[in-house]
């Protein structure tokens, strides 16, 4: 494993959650509640804060490490400064979040949606969600590395 800015890990772990709450809150939450075909008071009815923000933080925390790991590996802010020149770390950590994406999170996305069946403006509204937090990570980790 490669040493990491925890920093970094902890802060990119905030973005998801800040970048969520605006999502799901005043962007888009009577979109995606007319897509759920459900109401705000049937979501807070067994809704548990703890449970659903504190697991969405832990994974966000891993996800932020593995980003961490990622851009460790590609040599670093030593080597990515050499091959990108200034401010070329928030280029790479954006390519590193559009790879990530597209290879793992659009797969499963799909997936996800294909076989429950949902409205496809779902599975739009929440891979530009997941697509949002997750540039917005790589770009802390890779411009705070």
């Amino acid at each position: 494993m490669h040493e990491v800015n925890w920093l970094a890990v902890l802060v990119a772990a905030i973005v998801p959650m800040v970048v969520g709450f605006l999502w799901y809150g005043p962007l888009f939450s009577k979109r995606w509640l007319e897509l759920m075909e459900t109401t705000e008071e049937e979501i807070r009815k067994n809704f548990n804060p703890l449970k659903t923000h504190g697991a969405s933080f832990v994974l966000a925390l891993v996800t932020a490490f593995i980003l961490a790991q990622l851009f460790a590996g590609m040599g670093g802010p030593e080597s990515v400064s050499s091959m990108t020149g200034a401010g070329g770390n928030a280029m790479v950590g954006l390519h590193l979040a559009l790879m990530a994406l597209i290879a793992f999170v659009l797969p499963v996305s799909y997936q996800t949606w294909a076989y429950e069946g949902r409205k496809a403006g779902l599975f739009w509204l929440n891979l530009g969600y997941n697509g949002v937090s997750l540039i917005g990570q790589a770009v802390v980790i890779a411009v705070w590395s």
